[in-house]
């Protein structure tokens, strides 16, 4: 299945999170918990490419060993219920977008449509501020009809330009 992948982008400004949303950092002890999530949110999805949990175990480790740029721990957050991590957002700098990626927005299909996405993207935006970052970036399936209305609630557009990088192609003999 080859869908269509829309990168899409925020110009960061401070968020108020649902104050009923239960969140932490995550830990590198997580691993494993987030390919659960990971496999269980995916999983019969528009963005189900048949993975196997293997897969989604090696996708976690990705994020974690800099496969998407430096993870920013510090900007990412899980959400618990009971022993299972019920929802997650991975950020890591992504050098082609010159800025923050969501690299993972995932909620368990038992635990969606109650805001905890929402929750931690907004969580996510305001660390990512703290930080000093301007801009979040992601890219989202074209079809993951849910996942496109909450970014777009959240005021993420297309990307529609490039962005300023350093360019040293100008340096000519």
């Amino acid at each position: 299945m080859n869908a269509r992948r829309i990168p899409m982008e925020l110009d960061l400004r401070r968020q108020t999170p649902r104050s009923n949303v239960s969140y932490r950092a995550i830990r590198p002890t997580d691993r494993q918990d987030l390919a659960i999530l990971l496999y269980a949110a995916y999983r019969g999805s528009v963005d189900d490419e048949g993975e196997s949990f293997a897969d989604a175990l090696s996708e976690i480790d990705k994020v974690f060993d800099g496969g998407y740029g430096e993870f920013l721990s510090d900007c990412s957050f899980v959400a618990e219920e009971g022993e299972f991590l019920a929802s997650a957002c991975l950020i890591a700098w992504w050098e082609p977008h010159d800025a923050p990626l969501v690299v993972f927005a995932m909620t368990r299909p038992e635990a969606q449509r109650r805001g905890l996405a929402r929750a931690l993207l907004q969580t996510s935006v305001n660390a990512l501020l703290d930080a000093g970052y301007e801009r979040l970036t992601l890219i989202v399936t074209d079809g993951n009809r849910p996942a496109q209305r909450l970014y777009a609630s959240l005021g993420f557009r297309e990307m529609t330009r490039a962005h300023p990088r350093r360019d040293t192609s100008s340096d000519r003999s």
